[in-house]
């Protein structure tokens, strides 16, 4: 029967296939979201479990046991995370609850602003629509702000007194962390040799560097972005500079964040909101000619539109967490499609 299927025009073969590809796709995406809260649980677990992975691999390069590698890197991160969740986790909640509460504020900060604006152009008998939909779009936003800034503090808050997901999410990391090695092993000797050897390779290459870059680049960007912001004396200087490097971890995330953190700003002072945006440009363009290259070199090599393509689909699918993996599993995929499409180098006899 394998035979005669392959005796079939291509065609024809992916006009059968392509039902049966599309259903286990839908079944696995009703399985998906099914078990949403383990699912994410377990690739945010993954995910920070492949970071830590990094410096135990460095350790034992330099001659230290798995064991102590791992658990020398787990009590680090602990410590690292405790400290950062005492001294800047409170500081974030406070400005956050200040931002939510100061809101009407701003928005009538923003009107008076564009009022200004709206008289000015009446005198100097300039078109007044640009006013008008900057008005409408101001009225907006508002709602859009009040709703988003509400829905973000109740998650937080969900999220910092939920501390059965807290401890579960540690007990994975532990377990892939220490076991991730013979679980990869086990999944992939189910596919034929030797693509189950390439796709590990390269699923582990890939998603280590991307994570591991893009974690360093956050950190690094949250910090110049909050101390630019601090210059310019900026309230709410910390969350503004660290939510817009960790938007970084998500593909055009962090322009988005610069252009509404800047528009926030400048519903109290428009002067200051060109201020932040001028800066952070300029901060993610240092990022952009001279550490992102450096650090990530060749690791995604997508094209802009498949790039665009993987992140709706992360999204669609997987919600936060899948904005976060879309772009290194479609970087595998193009990879590994890539070699499926190499042609094998003829071997020239021997003379």
């Amino acid at each position: 029967m394998f035979a005669s299927f392959k005796a079939l025009p291509g065609w024809l073969r992916l006009w059968i296939l392509f039902p049966l590809g599309f259903l286990n796709l839908w079944l696995l995406l009703l399985l998906i979201d099914y078990l949403s809260p383990f699912v994410s649980i377990l690739g945010s677990a993954a995910i920070f479990a492949f970071l830590l992975d990094i410096p135990a691999l460095e350790l034992q390069k330099r001659g230290v046991p798995r064991g102590w590698a791992i658990a020398l890197v787990l009590s680090v991160s602990l410590l690292v995370l405790t400290l950062v969740a005492v001294t800047l986790g409170p500081l974030l909640l406070q400005q956050l609850s200040a931002l939510v509460a100061s809101l009407p504020q701003l928005i009538d900060s923003g009107k008076l602003q564009l009022r200004a604006l709206r008289e000015w152009a009446i005198a100097q008998n300039l078109p007044i629509q640009l006013s008008d939909l900057l008005n409408q779009t101001i009225n907006q936003l508002g709602s859009v702000f009040q709703i988003a800034g509400s829905k973000l503090l109740g998650i937080l808050t969900e999220t910092i007194t939920s501390l059965i997901n807290v401890l579960f999410f540690i007990v994975l990391t532990i377990f892939i962390l220490v076991g991730g090695e013979a679980a990869w092993d086990g999944i992939f000797s189910w596919l034929p040799a030797p693509w189950n050897e390439t796709l590990q390779d390269s699923i582990q290459t890939t998603f280590r560097r991307y994570f591991g870059t893009q974690a360093i680049l956050a950190g690094i960007l949250s910090v110049a972005q909050t101390v630019g912001l601090l210059v310019w004396g900026v309230p709410y200087a910390a969350l503004f500079g660290v939510t817009m490097g960790l938007a970084t971890l998500i593909p055009y995330g962090g322009a988005v964040a610069t252009v509404v953190i800047s528009i926030i700003v400048a519903l109290q002072d428009f002067g200051q909101g060109v201020r932040v945006l001028i800066t952070a440009i300029a901060i993610g363009q240092v990022n952009d000619i001279l550490l992102s290259p450096r650090l990530m070199g060749e690791t995604i090599g997508l094209n802009p539109i498949w790039l665009i393509a993987a992140l709706f689909l992360g999204g669609k699918v997987g919600g936060v967490l899948g904005l976060l993996v879309a772009v290194p599993i479609a970087s595998v995929i193009k990879s590994t499609a890539d070699q499926i499409r190499q042609p094998k180098t003829p071997i020239p006899p021997n003379l």
